[in-house]
């Protein structure tokens, strides 16, 4: 920005999202700081109907949102374990809010009008566009970063992922890389999780690949910045946030074969 003392507007941010290569008709799976944009006129709600507007009515918006509530119960007693059976609500996609560490913007997208939700609790995206419906359609309650998940389906369509002054060790796509890599050691759990089933509460043991920053070995950082030494992707400016665009198939299939080469079988 040339003069701080100026809010952000939507216009500037529409053209700082095309800039950076963001097109009419996209797939964009977001992450996002707001703080790291700067005051934006209008506030958070500003960002996303700037993307939006970029993306046009042809594109999508997705996020990973994730749920505030899920309860985690590994160390927790039985005689405790039972109250949450009894009492802790089950997940409800229309309700449920987004997990905070996914930060504002993932909450407002969670609420914004004719947004679609994947009816996976943990791993639940959310999704507003002509592709929305499908990305978030029949998302598995197992491995919900693998085949048939939303991430899939943004690698199928060659979406990409806009890291918008967010960490980039935060970027889930990767997940998916790990799901799909043939690795060592791939760490499986199983937890119980509350969900709606013809609209009562019922306990499902759910399966899935250990996804807690788990790896003593490598962080998804790593494999980015491997990435960006190749002159891969995309950076820019977007109000403040330092930004990256990269495209979904061209980053997964690296991050699957460095992994493949760094921790394969």
């Amino acid at each position: 920005m040339d003069n701080p003392s100026v809010p952000i507007t939507r216009s500037q941010l529409i053209a700082g999202f095309r800039m950076l290569g963001v097109q009419a008709g996209d797939v964009v799976m977001l992450h996002a700081s707001y703080k790291a944009v700067g005051a934006v006129m209008g506030g958070p709600n500003v960002i996303i109907q700037a993307l939006l507007d970029a993306l046009t009515p042809t594109g999508t918006l997705m996020m990973y949102v994730g749920w505030a509530d899920l309860p985690y119960l590994e160390d927790t007693p039985l005689e405790v374990r039972q109250v949450y059976y009894d009492e802790h609500p089950a997940f409800d996609p229309k309700l449920a809010r987004a997990a905070r560490w996914n930060g504002i913007l993932a909450e407002v997208l969670r609420t914004w009008p004719e947004v679609h939700r994947s009816e996976n609790p943990e791993n639940s995206m959310v999704a507003v566009g002509t592709q929305a419906a499908w990305i978030t359609r029949d998302h598995p309650m197992n491995y919900g970063y693998g085949a048939g998940s939303p991430l899939a389906k943004l690698v199928e369509v060659n979406g990409k992922v806009l890291m918008l002054g967010a960490p980039l060790g935060k970027i889930t796509l990767l997940h998916h890389a790990e799901n799909i890599a043939k690795m060592r050691h791939k760490n499986v759990v199983r937890y119980p999780c509350p969900i709606l089933r013809d609209g009562k509460k019922v306990w499902i043991e759910v399966e899935d690949y250990d996804t807690g920053d788990p790896h003593d070995d490598y962080t998804f950082e790593e494999i980015v910045q491997a990435y960006l030494s190749l002159n891969r992707g995309r950076h820019g400016i977007v109000g403040n946030a330092p930004s990256y665009l990269f495209e979904a198939q061209d980053i997964c299939k690296f991050a699957v074969n460095w992994l493949e080469v760094h921790f394969g079988q």
